[in-house]
């Protein structure tokens, strides 16, 4: 997801890029089918067959000298899982090859391309894939300029090597604290559990790899003790969910079977106490009602227009200067958010309130959580979606985010601790610098990619880019995932 914007920018770049494409797929598919030529696809054997599709292609990567843990890190990836539909329609193997493997065979060939650019370890690799006629001669010399100007800015090549690492550290990291991990499902107060289970799995779910930990115990715990995290929490921040809402969303991800009918009396409860309590709950309770707006979702209850309105009334009181200022930069952020997902138009003054208000948290130096506080991942997070939310992210071209986002990462990888003990705001703010590089990847305008371009390449590159009529390139036959504009999620 991470490399959507850098496989974007090479596309633009390199004219022969297609050539690069189209050598990958003559090689694969004479090879599948040579290899598969007496085998015929139908809805009962495909399941079988596709397993041995797949474990044929990734032997082809390791005959070519790709590392196996590289690959089948990769092959975990769920767009892989073939659907109902996908089944029962595809009937070849260049079928197979054209909806499924191939998207994720060009990302592998493209993150080469990349390790290549800041000389990480695949020259024989490079020469070898030559050799096979995967990388044309007109593509390799494009290729070598590329390396050139790279070479010729230290700068730009030490931040896309810190760049492209960050997955690797991801995946080691995680890796080498995995019975750790798995440990923590013992804990004994499910607030801990869920809380700092919640978080990591978000991150594991970001870099897909929820196959390689075992949830067994949570899944357990998740369905025979209810009662002990249904149930609401004091002082719900963005950084301390709701106990509830962490379960639920659990639940869902690792395919859990609830009691429904429990759930949504729970959630009928908590919408009566909640207005109850707060005479305005969407500000004075806001990351509070957006859990509970996100469950009601999560479990499709869905509330009446009534109830809508008694969750939103807010009197004016609430949207002046003083007020706001008061509120953390996400807050501000969410309030607009629930507007959208709610589709209630609110009057422009209070709309316009709080983008001044937002646009005081903007500084050279980064996003504040506060107007006067600190700069946080989770506030450069809101912002950058608000501004996607209302097609302004022009208003942020000249402010370089990536560099705060990449330092903020490798800082709190250095710090990070899996344990009852640990500090939940490292994983938080862990998770929301990558969702703002998913943002910077898959919101495919132009702004957006000249922003990942300015921070990871030579000033040449960007010239070619900012000229160029194309935002992205049509033909580039990577994945090309996107942020929905209202809830924030990646549609694939």
């Amino acid at each position: 997801m991470i490399f959507q914007g850098l496989f974007n920018i090479l596309s633009l770049y390199l004219n022969e890029i297609d050539l690069f494409y189209n050598a990958i797929d003559q090689y694969f598919k004479v090879h599948i089918n040579e290899h598969f030529k007496t085998v015929s696809i139908n809805s009962e054997n495909i399941d079988k067959i596709y397993d041995q599709f797949l474990s044929f292609i990734i032997q082809e990567f390791l005959e070519m000298g790709f590392e196996r843990q590289e690959i089948e890190n990769k092959f975990l990836d769920p767009f892989l899982e073939l659907n109902k539909n996908q089944k029962i329609s595809i009937t070849s193997f260049n079928e197979l090859y054209d909806e499924k493997a191939s998207p994720i065979i060009y990302e592998i060939f493209l993150e080469k391309v990349v390790d290549y650019l800041v000389d990480v370890k695949v020259a024989p690799l490079m020469l070898k894939l030559k050799s096979e006629g995967s990388l044309s001669l007109e593509f390799i010399i494009e290729l070598r300029t590329l390396k050139t100007l790279i070479d010729n800015n230290p700068e730009k090549k030490e931040n896309l090597t810190k760049y492209i690492q960050i997955r690797d550290k991801i995946y080691h990291t995680f890796s080498e604290n995995k019975n750790k991990i798995e440990s923590l499902e013992d804990l004994e107060e499910p607030k801990d559990k869920l809380q700092l289970l919640y978080l990591i799995y978000r991150i594991i779910n970001f870099f897909q790899l929820e196959k390689t930990i075992n949830f067994s115990h949570i899944k357990t715990f998740l369905t025979e003790n209810i009662d002990e995290w249904l149930v609401t929490i004091p002082l719900v921040t963005l950084k301390n969910p709701d106990l509830y809402y962490c379960g639920l969303f659990l639940a869902k991800h690792l395919n859990i079977k609830l009691n429904k009918e429990k759930v949504l009396k729970f959630l009928f409860q908590l919408f009566e106490e909640g207005t109850d309590e707060f005479e305005a709950p969407l500000v004075e309770a806001t990351d509070g009602l957006y859990y509970y707006l996100k469950s009601t979702e999560l479990t499709k209850l869905w509330l009446t227009k009534e109830q809508v309105n008694a969750l939103i009334k807010t009197e004016a009181k609430y949207f002046v200067p003083n007020y706001l200022k008061n509120l953390e930069t996400s807050q501000l952020v969410v309030i607009l958010k629930i507007f959208n997902i709610l589709n209630i138009n609110p009057e422009q003054k209070i709309i316009n309130a709080i983008i001044e208000e937002l646009e005081a948290r903007i500084t050279p130096d980064g996003i504040k959580q506060f107007r006067d506080g600190f700069i946080s991942s989770e506030a450069t997070y809101y912002v950058l979606f608000i501004s996607y939310m209302r097609n302004s992210l022009e208003k942020l071209k000249d402010y370089d985010l990536l560099e705060g986002i990449i330092s903020r990462i490798y800082r709190n990888l250095e710090i990070l601790d899996f344990s009852a003990d640990t500090n939940f705001d490292l994983f938080s703010e862990l998770f929301y610098s990558f969702e703002s590089l998913k943002l910077f990847n898959c919101i495919e305008t132009k702004e957006m990619i000249i922003h990942l371009a300015k921070y990871l390449f030579p000033q040449e590159v960007v010239d070619r880019i900012s000229s160029g009529k194309e935002i992205v390139k049509t033909k580039a036959k990577f994945r090309h995932l996107k942020v929905n504009k209202t809830t924030g999620e990646t549609i694939y």
